[in-house]
C-alpha cells in the first residue's frame, strides 16, 4: 500500500491516525511536531501522502505545506483540523488553496479519514 507521513501534535490523535492507517495496510511514520518531521524530510521523502494537521505550534500545517510545495515535492496532502469554528474552515480552505488535495475537520471517524486516505491515493496522478 502506500507510504504515509502523519504530523499531528495530540500525541494520542497521532498514534491512532498511525493505528488506523497501518491496519488498513498502509506503511506510517509519526511525527508529534513539524520541525523533526521537515527535518526527516530532507533524508526520507518518499512519501505517497503526508497527513498534517493544521494548528500546531511551532511550525504550524499550513507552513508545512507551504513547505513541501515550495521544495517541489510532490506528496499529497491531507490536512485536518479540529473544533467546528469558522476559524478551522478557513484554514482547511487555506490549506486546499497552497495545494493540498484534501482536508478534513476534526472529529472524524475511521471510516471517513481512510475513505479520504484511500480515494487520495486513487485519484490519477496529474492531481498530485
Amino acid at each position: 500500500m502506500a507510504r504515509i507521513l502523519v504530523i499531528e501534535d495530540d500525541g494520542a490523535l497521532c498514534k491512532a491516525l498511525g493505528m488506523m492507517l497501518t491496519s488498513a495496510g498502509h506503511q506510517t511514520v509519526l511525527f508529534e511536531s513539524a520541525i523533526p518531521a521537515m527535518e526527516s524530510f530532507e533524508t526520507d521523502s518518499a512519501f505517497d501522502l503526508v497527513v498534517t494537521d493544521i494548528l500546531m505550534p511551532e511550525m504550524d500545517g499550513i507552513d508545512v505545506i507551504r513547505a513541501l510545495r515550495q521544495r517541489g515535492t510532490t506528496p499529497l496532502i491531507l490536512a485536518i483540523s479540529g473544533g467546528a469554528s469558522a476559524l478551522h474552515g478557513d484554514l482547511l480552505k487555506a490549506a486546499l488553496n497552497l495545494g493540498a488535495q484534501g482536508a478534513l475537520l476534526k472529529p472524524f471517524s475511521k471510516d471517513v479519514f481512510l475513505q479520504k486516505v484511500a480515494d487520495l491515493l486513487a485519484a490519477p496522478a496529474n492531481n498530485a
